[in-house]
């Protein structure tokens, strides 16, 4: 099993914490893609949001 990296675990806490904190949104699935290792998050009262954190931490909407 992979893990994610650096980069992207401190995008994600950033993220989160926006999501959460600032914008008061549910997050209902974060998961690692194994096929191209990006980081992806499910959020939003009718999980509308979707993004993706990329190796390098960079965000994908």
């Amino acid at each position: 099993m992979r893990e994610p990296i650096g980069q992207q675990l401190r995008t994600l806490y950033r993220l989160c914490h926006l999501l959460t904190n600032m914008m008061l949104q549910p997050i209902h699935i974060v998961r690692l893609d194994e096929r191209t290792l990006n980081l992806f998050i499910l959020a939003g009262q009718d999980e509308e949001i979707e993004l993706e954190i990329q190796a390098d931490g960079s965000i994908e909407l």
